[in-house]
């Protein structure tokens, strides 16, 4: 084989991951924007049990502002693992193939526990991490990021958040615990 034949293959090769990574975020774009409404809903009543539970706590109003900007990231996060959870799901299924509920949906539903399942875990970490070494929290989120994911998919408006950050909460969930 030449060498002209062989870059001409490797191109040919490198051409197709890349459009099926197009594709894959294309997939993943649909399922994140149309997840929307019900990541908001989700949002919103979370914030307002904050709320109340700050109000009712005798605790100064200004602490729900703290609150609201974690829960902005963790709404913000969930709504990326679970998106990502679907399009994988969906990937590899033949167009023509009929539709799967999602709760028999093993390969998502598998997805899904997992990814989400460590970002509670993360939430409870996360509040023991704030008491008694805070200065994890900034540092294993660092290590933690998931910078190609932001490029792919951007915070609902409604979350305006200032620095929009996604995570790898199974390595965030580590480094909280075995610094």
């Amino acid at each position: 084989m030449t060498a002209a034949v062989t870059r001409a293959l490797m191109l040919l090769i490198l051409l197709a991951a890349a459009g099926q990574a197009c594709a894959q975020d294309d997939a993943v774009q649909r399922v994140y924007s149309a997840m929307e409404p019900r990541i908001r809903a989700e949002y919103e009543f979370h914030l307002a049990g904050v709320a109340r539970q700050v109000l009712g706590s005798g605790a100064p109003a200004s602490k729900i502002e703290l609150f609201q900007g974690r829960l902005k990231m963790l709404a913000y996060n969930r709504a990326v693992l679970v998106a990502y959870c679907i399009a994988d799901a969906e990937r590899d299924r033949p167009p023509t193939a009929a539709p799967v509920p999602m709760e028999r949906n093993l390969v998502l539903t598998t997805c899904v526990d997992d990814k989400v399942g460590q970002l509670q875990k993360f939430s409870q970490l996360a509040a023991y991490a704030d008491f008694f070494f805070p200065e994890r929290i900034e540092s294993c989120g660092e290590q933690s990021r998931a910078p190609a994911r932001e490029q792919v998919l951007r915070p609902y408006e409604f979350l305006s958040l200032n620095e929009p950050r996604l995570y790898d909460f199974a390595r965030y969930n580590e480094c909280l615990m075995k610094r």
